[in-house]
């Protein structure tokens, strides 16, 4: 199953760490292709709730892995 936007938010968003670092080159791989990543284009909410998500939640993070 290819990854979706929501699929990456969901992943994004979730409390835990040791899934979080799981997820850090899933995310990657899906920003990197433009045919996986093309509906980034088309939905700028959805692209804003991935960034703030990751600003607030993964840049601010206790957990230096996740920082990274």
């Amino acid at each position: 199953m290819e990854p979706s936007m929501e699929y990456c938010l969901a992943q994004v968003l979730q409390k835990d760490v040791g899934k979080r670092l799981q997820v850090g080159q899933e995310l990657i791989e899906y920003f990197s292709d433009k045919q996986k990543s093309a509906d980034l284009e088309h939905d700028q909410t959805m692209l804003d709730k991935m960034v703030d998500g990751l600003a607030t939640s993964w840049v601010n993070s206790s957990n230096y892995k996740v920082r990274l």
